[in-house]
């Protein structure tokens, strides 16, 4: 855990999501069913998961969160199987080997990586697999994109990133991936002002004494990727569809009608850039 927190703070946040993906996946009733996060379960995930223990929303929500962009992603992969994917920040995903066709490229901070690889090897995976390890904060994003850049529509996970960046990274992330991938799709979670003012304090407040604080957000953090040639073809709302799985730790089922804050504050969002709109 200190190699990782010494490279990127946010890095250690990729423990606690895995280990509430584990909590699920063991679970009577499955959302998320990640079977694979119990290869990272060791001391160090334990014992970030413990720190985290009190965030009682956000640990039920990460599962479902994942199921959604699961679902995202296989509708994509339904229509052709061999799209470029690329995951930014992916942490301890699995998709690659759960999920049918695409060509993955996962990038992410080098210890997090080692510390991946080791226990969950590219060999192992069913799909084409390459792991690209970044520093963020210190080599260009673009130069270590640019050999799986294609003219060919691709997909683009930002899953649990976009809320760490300022306006200005968000802005300059957007305008590399559309010269990148002139056409594809951009699965993210998006996170309002108003949830985190009402819903979020712990939260907020827990990673920044991490060293991992959220960045910037508004009421419409959508409206960015509009003025980027950015169309939105879904969104679904995290606290709404973990009441419809029933999922562990989801509000009753009255509760999103009555707090629209807290329904919609909260979302993946499915956007395509540079193609003709779908029907």
């Amino acid at each position: 855990m200190t190699s990782l927190a010494a490279e990127n703070p946010v890095s250690v946040t990729a423990f606690w999501v895995l280990a509430a993906r584990y909590a699920d996946a063991i679970g009577r009733h499955p959302v998320g069913n990640d079977t694979y996060a119990a290869r990272f379960m060791d001391d160090e995930a334990r014992a970030v998961a413990q720190r985290f223990a009190s965030l009682k929303r956000p640990n039920a929500s990460f599962p479902v969160r994942h199921r959604i962009i699961d679902d995202m992603l296989r509708r994509e992969l339904d229509e052709d199987r061999g799209r470029r994917v690329a995951v930014i920040g992916s942490g301890f995903d699995s998709r690659p080997f759960r999920l049918h066709g695409g060509r993955w490229v996962e990038l992410d901070e080098p210890a997090l990586l080692r510390h991946k690889e080791a226990r969950l090897p590219v060999s192992e995976a069913p799909n084409e697999l390459v792991r690209v390890p970044i520093r963020f904060a210190e080599e260009s994003l673009e130069e270590k994109l640019r050999p799986f850049a294609t003219d060919d529509h691709a997909i683009v996970v930002l899953e649990g990133v976009i809320g760490y960046l300022t306006d200005t990274d968000r802005e300059t992330l957007l305008t590399t991936l559309g010269r990148l991938f002139p056409s594809h799709a951009l699965i993210c979670d998006l996170l309002t002002r108003t949830f985190l003012r009402r819903y979020g304090r712990k939260l907020v407040r827990v990673l920044a004494e991490l060293g991992a604080p959220f960045a910037s957000s508004d009421d419409a953090p959508e409206a960015l990727f509009a003025a980027l040639d950015y169309r939105v073809l879904e969104h679904v709302s995290v606290v709404q569809r973990g009441v419809e799985l029933g999922a562990r730790g989801a509000p009753p089922a009255l509760v999103p009608r009555l707090l629209p804050s807290l329904r919609d504050g909260y979302r993946v969002w499915l956007f395509e850039h540079g193609t003709a709109e779908r029907d």
